[in-house]
């Protein structure tokens, strides 16, 4: 059953990612003619399209600490057995599951030995982190207290505020060239934008042939 699987959805991801690409270049395309022809109307669209936006203000929720521990340890009983019956249920599936399968994208790049060794190494770090999962559930269940204890040496805050400084800043240096150069930039775009087109149309055609 894996194997079927894996035999249809390897075509139908390889036909999505054509198509993807196909239509990206359809649309790079019509970029490129609008900036060859220097159309005013395009390039006050692209003048207009280069605005700043805050990354900071839009990742604020996620950069503020969220205690949901008082309102989960209400329900401590309900959420260890659900994280208790999951964890187990993962581990009985994959203590008889052969991943190879599954790893099918990889025929041709990896040898069947490597496949066979990243499809074991891949099941034995699901099964560790089930069995994380198990043991967190009995703490939950049985010594929450010990789970608290830690949560307090576990439990820290880092900003991501400097990390994402660069984020804040605008990089105008390409769009500034290309409309200035609009004409060969356009064309090379259009070029570029047929090129890949075709090939993509190709492909398309070989899988559904």
């Amino acid at each position: 059953m894996n194997q079927l699987l894996s035999q249809v959805s390897y075509p139908v991801f390889l036909y999505m990612t054509f198509l993807f690409f196909l239509i990206a270049s359809g649309f790079s395309f019509v970029v490129g003619v609008a900036l060859a022809s220097r159309s005013q109307k395009a390039l006050r669209a692209f003048d207009s399209l280069n605005r700043w936006i805050s990354v900071r203000k839009m990742m604020r929720p996620l950069m503020m600490p969220h205690n949901v521990e008082p309102a989960l340890m209400k329900r401590r009983v309900a959420l260890g057995s659900v994280i208790f019956a999951g964890a187990l249920a993962s581990v009985w599936l994959l203590a008889g599951t052969d991943l190879r399968p599954a790893l099918s994208l990889f025929e041709g790049i990896l040898t069947p030995s490597q496949i066979e060794g990243v499809a074991e190494n891949l099941k034995s770090f699901l099964l560790v982190g089930n069995a994380v999962c198990l043991l967190v559930s009995a703490l939950i269940l049985f010594f929450p207290q010990v789970l608290s204890t830690v949560e307090n040496y576990t439990d820290r805050w880092f900003t991501m505020r400097k990390a994402m400084q660069p984020l804040e800043k605008m990089h105008m240096e390409v769009d500034c060239w290309v409309l200035k150069h609009p004409t060969s930039v356009g064309i090379t775009l259009v070029v570029l934008s047929l090129s890949a087109g075709m090939l993509m149309l190709n492909q398309l055609q070989n899988i559904v042939a």
